[in-house]
Protein backbone atom coordinates (compact mmCIF):
# COMPACT_ATOMS: atom_id res chain seq x y z
CA UNK A 1 0.00 0.00 0.00
CA UNK A 2 2.81 2.28 1.12
CA UNK A 3 5.01 3.98 -1.78
CA UNK A 4 8.99 2.95 -0.38
CA UNK A 5 11.97 3.47 -2.79
CA UNK A 6 12.95 0.49 -3.74
CA UNK A 7 16.49 1.81 -5.36
CA UNK A 8 17.49 2.48 -1.17
CA UNK A 9 20.62 1.54 -0.52
CA UNK A 10 21.11 -0.37 2.83
CA UNK A 11 23.02 1.80 5.07
CA UNK A 12 26.42 0.85 6.36
CA UNK A 13 26.81 -0.30 10.24
CA UNK A 14 26.42 2.91 12.10
CA UNK A 15 29.86 4.35 14.41
CA UNK A 16 29.95 4.18 17.69
CA UNK A 17 28.30 6.92 19.29
CA UNK A 18 25.53 6.84 16.31
CA UNK A 19 22.77 5.01 17.62
CA UNK A 20 20.83 7.76 18.67
CA UNK A 21 21.02 9.46 14.88
CA UNK A 22 19.20 5.77 13.55
CA UNK A 23 16.74 6.03 16.33
CA UNK A 24 15.78 9.29 15.20
CA UNK A 25 16.15 8.24 11.25
CA UNK A 26 13.61 5.20 12.30
CA UNK A 27 11.10 7.57 13.84
CA UNK A 28 11.22 9.81 10.71
CA UNK A 29 10.32 7.07 8.49
CA UNK A 30 8.02 5.57 10.61
CA UNK A 31 6.28 8.85 10.76
CA UNK A 32 6.51 9.62 7.35
CA UNK A 33 4.77 6.08 6.32
CA UNK A 34 2.15 6.60 9.14
CA UNK A 35 1.47 10.08 7.84
CA UNK A 36 0.95 8.68 4.30
CA UNK A 37 -1.28 5.36 5.54
CA UNK A 38 -4.76 5.61 5.37
CA UNK A 39 -4.64 2.13 7.65
CA UNK A 40 -1.36 2.21 10.03
CA UNK A 41 -1.51 -1.81 10.20
CA UNK A 42 -0.34 -1.61 6.77
CA UNK A 43 2.39 -0.41 7.77
CA UNK A 44 5.37 -2.91 8.07
CA UNK A 45 9.12 -2.95 10.00
CA UNK A 46 9.89 -4.04 6.59
CA UNK A 47 8.68 -1.03 5.02
CA UNK A 48 9.74 1.33 8.03
CA UNK A 49 13.35 -0.16 7.69
CA UNK A 50 13.45 0.24 4.07
CA UNK A 51 12.16 3.83 3.84
CA UNK A 52 15.09 4.44 6.21
CA UNK A 53 17.72 2.51 4.83
CA UNK A 54 18.78 0.04 6.90
CA UNK A 55 18.40 -3.62 7.82
CA UNK A 56 15.00 -4.99 9.35
CA UNK A 57 17.38 -5.84 12.20
CA UNK A 58 18.63 -2.91 12.91
CA UNK A 59 15.08 -1.59 13.96
CA UNK A 60 15.31 -4.04 16.89
CA UNK A 61 18.11 -2.50 18.93
CA UNK A 62 16.04 0.43 19.70
CA UNK A 63 12.63 -0.72 19.64
CA UNK A 64 11.08 -3.97 21.28
CA UNK A 65 8.06 -4.09 18.56
CA UNK A 66 6.16 -2.21 16.14
CA UNK A 67 3.39 -1.00 18.80
CA UNK A 68 6.39 0.40 20.63
CA UNK A 69 7.98 2.16 17.70
CA UNK A 70 4.37 3.62 17.13
CA UNK A 71 3.80 4.39 20.37
CA UNK A 72 7.46 6.60 20.45
CA UNK A 73 6.37 8.30 17.39
CA UNK A 74 2.95 9.24 18.40
CA UNK A 75 4.64 10.90 21.92
CA UNK A 76 7.08 12.80 20.24
CA UNK A 77 4.91 14.36 17.55
CA UNK A 78 2.27 15.58 21.00
CA UNK A 79 5.84 16.35 22.59
CA UNK A 80 6.63 18.66 19.82
CA UNK A 81 3.24 19.95 19.22
CA UNK A 82 3.05 21.13 23.51
CA UNK A 83 6.32 22.53 23.25
CA UNK A 84 4.90 24.77 20.21
CA UNK A 85 1.86 25.45 22.08
CA UNK A 86 3.34 26.29 25.33
CA UNK A 87 6.15 28.40 23.56
CA UNK A 88 4.19 30.51 22.11
CA UNK A 89 2.20 30.47 25.38
CA UNK A 90 5.12 31.91 27.27
CA UNK A 91 6.07 34.25 24.96
CA UNK A 92 2.66 35.86 24.54
CA UNK A 93 3.24 37.48 28.31
CA UNK A 94 1.70 37.15 31.81
CA UNK A 95 -2.12 37.62 30.75
CA UNK A 96 -4.09 34.28 30.24
CA UNK A 97 -6.53 35.41 27.68
CA UNK A 98 -3.21 36.49 25.21
CA UNK A 99 -1.26 32.81 26.00
CA UNK A 100 -4.78 31.21 25.11
CA UNK A 101 -5.02 33.15 21.70
CA UNK A 102 -1.31 32.67 21.09
CA UNK A 103 -1.41 28.71 21.65
CA UNK A 104 -4.49 29.01 19.73
CA UNK A 105 -2.37 30.13 16.99
CA UNK A 106 0.54 27.37 17.26
CA UNK A 107 -1.63 24.97 17.54
CA UNK A 108 -3.00 26.14 13.97
CA UNK A 109 -0.23 27.01 12.57
CA UNK A 110 1.50 23.55 13.91
CA UNK A 111 -0.82 22.05 11.73
CA UNK A 112 -0.50 23.72 8.78
CA UNK A 113 3.15 23.34 8.60
CA UNK A 114 3.30 19.87 9.64
CA UNK A 115 0.86 17.89 8.12
CA UNK A 116 2.61 14.77 8.45
CA UNK A 117 3.11 15.04 12.50
CA UNK A 118 -0.44 16.37 12.84
CA UNK A 119 -1.96 13.24 11.18
CA UNK A 120 -0.35 11.03 13.02
CA UNK A 121 -1.22 12.41 16.09
CA UNK A 122 -4.81 11.15 15.24
CA UNK A 123 -4.26 7.96 13.85
CA UNK A 124 -4.92 4.88 16.33
CA UNK A 125 -1.75 2.63 16.21
CA UNK A 126 -2.46 0.16 18.66
CA UNK A 127 -5.62 -0.51 20.34
CA UNK A 128 -5.38 1.01 23.85
CA UNK A 129 -6.08 -1.12 26.99
CA UNK A 130 -8.30 0.82 29.77
CA UNK A 131 -5.55 0.45 31.97
CA UNK A 132 -2.47 1.42 28.91
CA UNK A 133 -0.70 4.36 29.32
CA UNK A 134 -0.99 4.81 25.53
CA UNK A 135 -4.85 6.09 26.28
CA UNK A 136 -3.27 8.64 27.95
CA UNK A 137 -1.15 9.93 25.06
CA UNK A 138 -1.55 13.75 24.80
CA UNK A 139 -3.38 14.60 27.58
CA UNK A 140 -0.58 16.10 28.99
CA UNK A 141 -0.64 18.62 26.06
CA UNK A 142 -4.49 19.06 26.70
CA UNK A 143 -4.03 19.84 30.14
CA UNK A 144 -1.32 22.28 29.34
CA UNK A 145 -4.34 24.07 27.71
CA UNK A 146 -6.89 23.82 30.63
CA UNK A 147 -4.94 24.82 32.86
CA UNK A 148 -4.66 28.47 31.04
CA UNK A 149 -8.55 28.21 30.83
CA UNK A 150 -8.37 28.27 34.52
CA UNK A 151 -6.09 30.81 34.48
CA UNK A 152 -8.52 32.76 32.29
CA UNK A 153 -11.14 32.83 35.50
CA UNK A 154 -13.25 29.47 34.25
CA UNK A 155 -14.11 27.58 37.42
CA UNK A 156 -12.19 24.68 37.94
CA UNK A 157 -15.80 22.28 37.47
CA UNK A 158 -15.69 23.89 33.70
CA UNK A 159 -12.41 24.14 32.88
CA UNK A 160 -12.27 20.98 30.89
CA UNK A 161 -15.14 21.03 29.01
CA UNK A 162 -14.04 24.53 27.71
CA UNK A 163 -10.45 22.85 27.09
CA UNK A 164 -12.31 20.44 24.91
CA UNK A 165 -14.63 22.81 23.31
CA UNK A 166 -11.15 24.72 22.51
CA UNK A 167 -9.51 22.04 21.26
CA UNK A 168 -12.32 20.52 18.94
CA UNK A 169 -12.83 23.91 17.44
CA UNK A 170 -9.14 24.33 16.48
CA UNK A 171 -9.07 20.64 15.49
CA UNK A 172 -12.00 21.22 13.69
CA UNK A 173 -10.71 23.68 11.65
CA UNK A 174 -6.79 22.33 10.97
CA UNK A 175 -8.95 18.74 9.57
CA UNK A 176 -11.19 21.17 7.04
CA UNK A 177 -8.62 23.47 5.98
CA UNK A 178 -6.17 20.62 5.14
CA UNK A 179 -9.60 18.78 3.27
CA UNK A 180 -10.82 21.85 1.77
CA UNK A 181 -8.23 24.41 1.14
CA UNK A 182 -10.44 26.34 -0.85
CA UNK A 183 -13.11 26.59 1.90
CA UNK A 184 -13.40 30.56 2.60
CA UNK A 185 -12.61 30.15 6.25
CA UNK A 186 -12.62 33.56 8.26
CA UNK A 187 -9.08 34.86 8.71
CA UNK A 188 -7.21 33.01 11.05
CA UNK A 189 -6.57 35.90 13.33
CA UNK A 190 -10.25 36.51 13.88
CA UNK A 191 -10.84 32.52 14.41
CA UNK A 192 -9.12 32.50 16.70
CA UNK A 193 -10.23 35.80 18.50
CA UNK A 194 -13.65 34.78 17.64
CA UNK A 195 -13.37 31.26 19.18
CA UNK A 196 -11.68 32.92 22.42
CA UNK A 197 -14.34 35.15 23.16
CA UNK A 198 -17.36 32.75 22.02
CA UNK A 199 -15.72 30.06 24.97
CA UNK A 200 -14.54 32.43 27.62
CA UNK A 201 -17.21 34.99 26.81
CA UNK A 202 -16.27 39.15 26.03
Amino acid sequence: MNDVNQDVKIRGRNARGEGDRLRATLLEAATALLAESEDPDGVSMRAITRRAGVSPTALYLHFENREELFRTVSEECFAELGAAMCGAGEAAGAEPRDQLVAMGHAYLRFARERPGHYAVLFQRHITPKADDDESKLGLDVFESLVEVVRRCGVPDADAFDYGVLLWMALHGRAAVASAMPGFPFPDEDRYVELLTERVLGG
